[in-house]
């Protein structure tokens, strides 16, 4: 068991050391691109970009549209979750629902992001925007999921709760969701950092009084590019915590019986 262990550390350990020596890799090829091109900007080294990230923390608004863009993430994510969730549901068990829900899934994948932000910035004030934003991207991803794991549930364990005499509500609290959980998993993997994409994308243009996104275009409207790349910085630095608390709550002992 020990030898186990400790192989399984060693390999961790060599990844996470491929993942340093490789961004590290990519921050000298960054400053070798931007010596050569002359020019910040167009490039910026990345030190100047760490001089004005470090710059613009030290101003409230800058905590304050961390604030707001992640709590938009979270309403989005959470209302595109729960209907997704019962909509995955109701696809999975009825192939009528399926049919009939079809069509309305495949347009909202195939609506190009850019048209559902400038829809959405006529029906809704500037701060909803992101919202309903991330809610259209996310619903698709885990309605499909949960549809599919709900096909996938063992028949055979629904055919002997039934016979057995079991409501059909608990074959569904007892049996069909829990069977779900590795594919809903799968979908939240998936959707998180489609999540914060969504939002920041749709704040550079509905600009919202305090975000990230507008954080984003007035550096950009300002040529401030060292600027635009610090927001961004942030903005993927967010989404890696968040995919990061997702994978440590899909490895805690509450999950692992169903995986």
């Amino acid at each position: 068991m020990k030898v186990f262990t400790s192989a399984n550390e060693k390999k961790l350990s060599n990844l996470r050391l491929i993942g340093l020596i490789s961004t590290l890799f990519l921050l000298l090829l960054w400053k070798i691109i931007s010596i050569k091109i002359g020019a910040d900007i167009i490039l910026p080294p990345p030190e100047d970009v760490l001089i004005r990230l470090i710059e613009i923390s030290k101003s409230i608004n800058f905590w304050q549209s961390i604030l707001k863009t992640t709590t938009r993430t979270l309403y989005g994510f959470t209302l595109s979750f729960g209907l997704g969730f019962i909509t995955g549901i109701a696809c999975g068990s009825s192939k009528r629902v399926s049919a009939a829900l079809s069509p309305l899934i495949s347009v909202i994948r195939a609506i190009p992001v850019m048209s559902i932000i400038l829809i959405a910035m006529i029906w809704f004030r500037t701060d909803m925007v992101p919202v309903f934003v991330c809610f259209l991207m996310i619903f698709p991803i885990i309605t499909a999921n949960v549809s599919q794991g709900i096909s996938e549930v063992d028949r055979s364990l629904i055919e002997m709760a039934s016979a057995f005499k079991l409501s059909r509500l608990n074959i569904l609290f007892h049996i069909t969701i829990p069977s779900t959980i590795p594919f809903v998993l799968a979908g939240v993997r998936a959707a998180v950092g489609v999540a914060w994409k969504s939002v920041i994308a749709a704040e550079v243009l509905s600009l919202p009084v305090k975000a990230i996104g507008t954080g984003i275009q007035f550096s950009q409207m300002n040529l401030e590019t060292a600027e635009v790349i610090a927001w961004t910085v942030i903005a993927v630095i967010l989404s890696k915590v968040s995919e990061f608390a997702v994978e440590l709550i899909i490895k805690s002992r509450k999950w692992r019986s169903y995986q």
